[in-house]
């Protein structure tokens, strides 16, 4: 008898381990990126879009939404962390990684309520938690602002609320190539940008990405190509520029959503002081937005925390969301 029952209890931990196995590798396929362990890929249809996510851990939610040139994967070392007291889902915008486009504009306020209902699928009766970098807090804000009883602790990364701010910014310097040059090309008219960059997306995307970093040893030739690889899809790099597209009305809504209206929930705002970076500038705008914020610039880091500075962030930002 005892050795039926470990015959048994054997044969199910081979079953059980056998289907986790089929079930991470089934997750594989539907990524473009290495799913970490414990992590699936997964999608919902959200407002008639289908949005592809990355999740894993119990908790209260933490909803991750990554920027320009990355991808749900430019979370991968902060999750497991954060995963061991959040439920972690890590998003591709719309259009962008897996994600399908959308049919109308990329304004914020096109894109945001597809933010906030996919977050409400995973927390509908709680607040949740939000991390967002670079374009993906672009899109973002007009939920912070029209859902903020929703919405608990918020961490912004190298990002901005668009406002006339971003018309200060330089095409040009004495050094020569600006940090914010493509701001302008990739907003020209008749899809120029998609013209030129289509069929050049590893060149292009490893230049760009360099251009943003002080660190510039945090990145491989097998990343570069993993990025480069999602935006070669035609919708994908289409839909990346329409984002930049959108700006001048994402401006003008931002402008009127913030008036009379400070968000109240505690943001963290983090950037980068080396090559590529907003330095202050985040931290100093984000005041203008906000009651309750915690600013950290990080030493010799650009624009891209979480490959340049991964430590540094994981520390400050499990601190912040762990706070009581």
């Amino acid at each position: 008898m005892k050795k039926w029952k470990k015959t048994l209890l054997a044969s199910s931990g081979i079953l059980l381990s056998s289907m986790a196995f089929a079930g991470n590798e089934q997750s594989q396929k539907n990524s473009e990126f290495p799913i970490p362990a414990g992590f699936e890929s997964s999608f919902k249809d959200v407002n008639g879009v289908k949005l592809h996510y990355v999740v894993g851990g119990e908790g209260p939610l933490l909803l991750m939404v990554h920027g320009f040139a990355q991808s749900w994967y430019e979370w991968h070392q902060l999750m497991p962390k954060l995963a061991e007291e959040y439920q972690v889902v890590a998003m591709d915008l719309p259009g962008l990684g897996l994600s399908e486009p959308l049919n109308s504009s990329y304004t914020g306020q096109d894109v945001s309520p597809y933010i906030h209902s996919l977050a409400k699928t995973f927390s509908p009766e709680e607040k949740f938690n939000v991390i967002a970098h670079d374009i993906g807090g672009w899109v973002t804000y007009p939920m912070l602002a029209q859902h903020q009883n929703d919405i608990d602790k918020v961490a912004l990364l190298e990002t901005i609320v668009p406002s006339d701010l971003i018309y200060t910014f330089p095409a040009y310097t004495p050094q020569g190539e600006s940090t914010a040059w493509h701001f302008s090309f990739f907003s020209a008219k008749n899809e120029l940008a998609e013209s030129l960059i289509s069929g050049n997306e590893d060149k292009f995307f490893k230049h760009f990405i360099l251009e943003h970093a002080e660190n510039k040893n945090a990145f491989s030739d097998e990343l570069f190509g993993m990025y480069a690889d999602s935006y070669k899809k035609p919708q994908t790099l289409h839909a990346a520029f329409e984002y930049y597209r959108a700006l001048p009305e994402s401006v003008i809504q931002n402008d009127n959503l913030s008036e009379n209206n400070l968000l109240k929930m505690p943001i963290l705002a983090i950037s980068g002081n080396g090559q590529g970076s907003l330095g202050k500038t985040q931290i100093n705008q984000m005041k203008e937005y906000a009651n309750d914020v915690q600013g950290h610039v990080l030493e010799s880091c650009g624009h891209w925390l979480m490959e340049e500075c991964p430590v540094q962030v994981e520390s400050i930002v499990t601190d912040f969301f762990d706070k009581k």
